[in-house]
């Protein structure tokens, strides 16, 4: 009878799976809400199995304290709050509990997200209907200084066809900015094209603004047309390209040949894109745009430069004004289709935006021959990487390179490598050999990198200067680009076949010491087999 009864209680707890048999170990795709959180900000997960004792929960393999759960269906909802310190950008998330796992990806909001929220309006959507299809949902448009409650983007189709307008919570309880954004997007469907959490975008991300770069001791000015071993006697000079520089402005210098219809994006009031004070005369804009095209330090020396300012004095580029400069060359392109164009970034943020990546997708990938090849620096903060958590990104060059960088949102919404964007990092001259730079970030998304330690250009007065960063290696790789267009005029490339062009043809692996892929990406630029 007693063996009876043991058999019993064994079956019996077969039966319930208390013992672990039986039940095959689950594996699933999860998707956070909200998707895109700040730090210190409340996420949830919903699993599908009922969490145990043993669950554990990191970001980009970092383990998050202080989970909680709720039952939820067969399942389970874990909540957590992103740890402060980390680095903005999509990071890897990942779930254990015994043999069962869940992964994803969790978008941060970085240091420099604010409380409000960006949208573009489709084409046909008036303010008053927008304000009130948000109202309901406690949302308010916010009017800019000039009291507009959006502005157009200018161009004649494509994301840039849209209005821009800044929306923020109405009184109530406060909400955190992921949250802010979950809301918006659910109450502005169908209205709008994408949206995004304000954020500052500055063009030496991950330093003070207050110094420029320190160069290693160790290294030597370059001259960069040199350095690239650019041919002084090539028949293609970058004639018929435009460069559009979106930066602190472009002061008019002898040797440059600044296009008309440039934009200020800082200056509301008075708009002065010709008008560079960053860092009290030092030029940022201005000594990019000189080794993009000017006559005696440029790579394309006969490009014309289109001066877009959307950067201040400080360095500080807001978002809404980087849109908005993207969205007037896309606008320049369409009614100078005479002149071939070709964006160049200096700028970013660990952050990704989803408007400046649906509007490069746009001019990269839809338009064919008549698209804007795009040229991004990627980014100085290498060397204080371990300053943070998590995994350092630098948009919008994360968005590119040859295997690039893929955000899975949701099944519907992902973020794929765009391709025609070229993502360039800093070299630096050390004892006749070029290495990479300390600085330089590093990641699947760099494709090349050219002189940017130490490179002689311009200031603002035309005085001659030493500039750091991969802000200045990014507009020789423009220049290059130009010298590309010029030459291919009679076959005219798609951006992507110019990017595809350029790194098999341009680039040299050799000479970079023992600098890994992801720090040098296909090698430096060099015009030795250029046209």
């Amino acid at each position: 009878m007693r063996w009876m009864l043991m058999l019993a209680a064994v079956v019996g707890l077969v039966g319930c799976d208390l013992l672990g048999r039986g039940t095959s170990p689950i594996s699933a795709e999860v998707y956070p809400s909200p998707r895109r959180a700040a730090w210190e900000e409340e996420v949830q997960v919903s699993l599908p199995w009922r969490a145990g004792g043993g669950l554990r929960l990191s970001l980009a393999g970092e383990e998050v304290t202080g989970l909680r759960t709720e039952p939820e269906g067969s399942g389970s909802k874990v909540f957590f709050k992103v740890p402060r310190n980390f680095w903005g950008g999509p990071q890897a998330l990942d779930i254990t509990d015994g043999a069962n796992r869940a992964t994803g990806s969790l978008t941060v909001l970085g240091e420099s997200v604010g409380a409000g929220a960006l949208v573009v309006l489709k084409p046909g959507v008036t303010d008053g209907a927008f304000a009130q299809q948000i109202g309901g949902a406690g949302l308010r448009v916010v009017p800019n200084a000039k009291g507009e409650p959006s502005v157009p983007l200018g161009a004649a189709s494509g994301p840039c066809a849209g209005r821009l307008a800044q929306v923020a919570q109405a009184p109530g309880p406060p909400l955190a900015v992921g949250a802010l954004l979950e809301r918006l997007e659910t109450a502005a469907a169908g209205a709008i094209v994408d949206l995004d959490g304000i954020l500052g975008i500055d063009p030496l991300t991950g330093y003070d603004t207050g110094s420029d770069l320190d160069p290693s001791p160790n290294s030597s000015p370059i001259n960069a047309r040199q350095a690239i071993q650019r041919n002084p006697a090539s028949n293609f000079t970058g004639a018929g390209t435009t460069i559009a520089v979106i930066d602190t402005g472009v002061a008019s210098l002898t040797g440059l040949n600044l296009r008309t219809g440039g934009a200020d994006f800082t200056n509301l009031d008075t708009p002065n894109p010709n008008l560079d004070e960053y860092r009290d005369g030092l030029g940022h804009g201005t000594a990019a745009a000189v080794l993009a095209a000017d006559a005696a330090y440029g790579v394309a020396p006969a490009a014309g430069i289109l001066p877009i300012k959307s950067c201040d004095k400080n360095g500080k580029c807001p978002l809404a004004a980087v849109i908005r400069g993207i969205c007037h060359a896309v606008a320049y392109a369409e009614g100078n289709k005479n002149q071939k164009l070709i964006l160049n970034l200096s700028l970013g943020s660990d952050t990704p935006s989803e408007i400046v990546y649906i509007v490069l997708k746009d001019a990269l990938m839809k338009r064919g021959v008549d698209g804007l090849p795009t040229v991004a620096a990627a980014g100085n903060q290498w060397a204080i990487r371990s300053s943070k958590k998590g995994t350092l990104h630098h948009f919008p060059a994360s968005f590119g390179g040859s295997r690039g960088l893929s955000v899975s949102r949701e099944p519907a919404r992902r973020m794929t490598p765009l391709k025609g964007l070229l993502s360039v990092g800093a070299v630096g001259l050390y004892s006749s050999a070029f290495r990479v730079s300390g600085f330089s970030n590093q990641g699947d998304f760099v494709d090349l990198v050219a002189p940017g330690e130490r490179v002689r250009s311009l200031r603002p007065a035309n005085l001659e200067a030493e500039f750091t960063g991969t802000s200045f290696a990014a507009p020789l790789v423009a220049g290059a680009a130009a010298v590309v267009r010029q030459a291919s005029a009679l076959t005219p490339l798609t951006p992507e076949a110019l990017e595809l062009t350029l790194l098999a043809n341009l680039t040299n692996p050799s000479g970079l010491g023992d600098a890994p892929e992801e720090a040098r990406g296909q090698g430096m630029l060099d015009m030795t087999r250029g046209p």
